[in-house]
């Protein structure tokens, strides 16, 4: 039997974030070796930051999101095509309807506000079960860190070993698009510690602050700060660094897998269910909300850190080893497997 090519479906821009689309990025990495691949996304996506190799589509303007299914069956056969979609937009009216029109489908979800209908439901946050979810009788979960959505370098360095003994340079990333530039906070807060020799800043393609430039100045021959950087350039970032500040996404499972001490946070709602895990399992030190916090608070947070033993950063460092094993690309492929 051929095998099933895969449309992926995703917006980003500084309004709703990127994170959608990087999590879906993690996806086409693993499956673009073994199977065709296209990415879908609207007229208003900040597209620059999808991959040039990728091939994209562009859902025109007039197209309402409860017209997309329709609209995807003209364009793709579900014969041919199956789709994995990761958006707040793509609840149980569209499922039904992707469903109907017979193609298989695979949701990525961390809200478990609707009953699903999807073939299957990835949710990677760390203390979720299928008992959580009201569901079609054929859906199936992909649930917990063993379906962490990390980019194929990340798993990878999942598998190496880390010993830090000390805090000395930082990593700050608050997502694409930072609307509340807490960027800028967590690097007020930190730029005067005298025990940090180096901070590193990346922001998104949807970051629009200004004010972080007169904040670097105090500093600049130590502050570093990156835009739209690639997956390499990431992780040998993380890597040269010992603590990271950063919300419980994508990034903070990233962070896990480089093996970092993690200062980690929320600053919306649908963060707050992988903090709740981070936290429980040992895996960061608990930042709580950081909307809460001005410049002062990150730094005491990180004061705090630093003045920490070695015994107390090397357990949650095996904390992070335990659950971020670095075999998702393996799981992954055998999920998909089952539908196409």
């Amino acid at each position: 039997m051929e095998l099933k090519k895969i449309i992926f479906r995703a917006d980003g821009n500084s309004k709703i974030g990127l994170g959608h689309l990087f999590r879906l990025f993690s996806l086409v990495e693993m499956f673009k070796d073994k199977y065709e691949c296209v990415f879908l996304t609207r007229h208003d996506s900040i597209t620059n930051v999808i991959p040039e190799e990728y091939v994209i589509d562009i859902i025109p303007k007039n197209i309402l999101y409860l017209e997309e299914p329709n609209w995807i069956n003209k364009k793709y056969s579900s014969n041919e095509f199956i789709v994995i979609a990761d958006g707040y937009q793509f609840m149980s009216c569209y499922q039904k309807k992707i469903k109907e029109y017979g193609f298989g489908f695979v949701y990525i979800d961390d809200l478990n506000s609707e009953k699903m209908y999807a073939d299957i439901v990835i949710n990677h946050s760390l203390n979720i079960s299928a008992k959580d979810y009201e569901s079609a009788e054929q859906t199936k979960f992909a649930l917990g860190s063993e379906y962490a959505l990390l980019r194929p370098k990340f798993i990878k360095a999942a598998k190496k070993v880390r010993v830090i003994k000390s805090v000395t340079d930082i990593f700050i990333c608050f997502g694409g698009s930072d609307v509340n530039d807490l960027t800028n906070t967590a690097l007020k807060g930190v730029i005067d510690i005298k025990e940090i020799n180096k901070i590193h800043l990346v922001v998104g393609g949807a970051y629009i602050h200004d004010e972080i430039n007169e904040t670097i100045e105090k500093r600049k021959q130590d502050v570093y700060i990156y835009k739209n950087i690639s997956e390499k350039e990431m992780l040998d970032l993380m890597s040269k660094c010992q603590l990271a500040i950063v919300p419980s996404s994508t990034v903070s499972y990233e962070a896990c897998s480089v093996k970092m001490i993690i200062l980690g946070g929320y600053y919306v709602d649908n963060q707050e269910k992988i903090y709740a895990g981070l936290e429980s399992n040992g895996l960061i030190y608990s930042g709580g909300n950081f909307n809460k916090y001005n410049d002062n608070d990150f730094k005491q947070k990180v004061v705090e850190i630093i003045n920490d033993t070695p015994l107390s950063y090397n357990k949650i460092i095996t904390n992070q080893s335990r659950m971020f094993d670095g075999n998702q690309k393996k799981r992954f492929n055998k999920l998909i497997e089952s539908i196409c």
